[in-house]
């Protein structure tokens, strides 16, 4: 082919990809798949962005079924609270103590990967938790002699989400759990749960959220007989706060207790009334 006709065909090659890459969509990430770092008692893919504080709060009252005698549960409480800091748009770390079992707690939360929109698109966000924590209660027996080393349990959680429309995100958490003293020899150190939740948005400020948490070879755990943790609620967002009220058969918080140590049963109607508070401070102001 001669030169003079070949120019002109690559010259329109050219203008045809520029046109292309103009035409294209851009990549934009989408934003609030959920509304809170936590869907309920577990972790959401959403984390802290840079330079943001969260002070968070989670309560657990008794069991409605107690009676007028215990108030109908409100005499009794479990609370964590937690400091949960933004490094970077894509890594936060916390810190937190827990009253059942004595917890102290600290985590990183990563998000490598962000569902997006347009080219090149991803479906899903991917974040990964990794927490540690340890117990400074007494035990009942004063001759035991219980090192610090195992007082400790561990959390791994793959978070994956997707946010199928503005009113619908849905997330599994596959969650690795590992305590290094258990009650019994015959006791699991490790422990495998698959969880699955999510939130349908009714109102401009309001969702239904629901977790299900389906624990592996919980039967084979000694003691009071183990029950998968179930919490349905409602979130409301009003400005800064984002507040979770929510029925829960789980009195724990930290994630060995509600996965693991759960031994109250819906069917029983031994359900629990608790609710999530959160509120934001700007620490480190962005640059524009």
């Amino acid at each position: 082919m001669a030169w003079s006709a070949w120019l002109p065909l690559a010259a329109q090659d050219d203008l045809l990809d520029l046109l292309d890459k103009e035409i294209r969509p851009k990549r934009v990430p989408v934003d609030a798949t959920f509304k809170s770092t936590r869907l309920i008692n577990c972790h959401s893919v959403e984390r802290m962005q840079g330079g943001d504080l969260e002070f968070h709060i989670a309560h657990r009252f008794g069991l409605i079924n107690s009676g007028f005698k215990k108030f109908y549960g409100l005499d009794e409480s479990s609370t964590h609270v937690s400091l949960e800091y933004g490094i970077t748009d894509w890594l936060e770390v916390g810190v937190g103590r827990a009253t059942v079992d004595e917890y102290f707690n600290g985590f990183l939360k990563l998000s490598p990967i962000r569902q997006s929109k347009g080219f090149p698109g991803m479906p899903v966000t991917v974040s990964v938790l990794l927490g540690g924590m340890t117990t400074t209660k007494e035990y009942p027996d004063p001759s035991w002699v219980v090192d610090a080393v195992h007082r400790r349990s561990f959390v791994t959680q793959l978070l994956v989400a997707r946010k199928f429309a503005p009113w619908l995100s849905l997330q599994l958490s596959p969650t690795w759990i590992h305590r290094n003293m258990v009650s019994t020899p015959l006791d699991p150190n490790r422990m495998f749960a698959l969880g699955m939740g999510g939130r349908l948005k009714f109102t401009p400020r309001a969702a239904l959220t629901c977790e299900y948490f389906l624990l592996k070879d919980r039967l084979l755990l000694t003691g009071a007989p183990r029950f998968n943790p179930l919490t349905i609620g409602i979130d409301i967002e009003t400005g800064s706060h984002v507040f979770q009220l929510f029925l829960t058969n789980s009195f724990n918080i930290l994630e060995p207790g509600y996965i693991a140590e759960t031994t109250r049963s819906w069917q029983k109607k031994e359900i629990h009334v608790g609710f999530n508070i959160s509120r934001v401070f700007t620490v480190i102001r962005k640059k524009k």
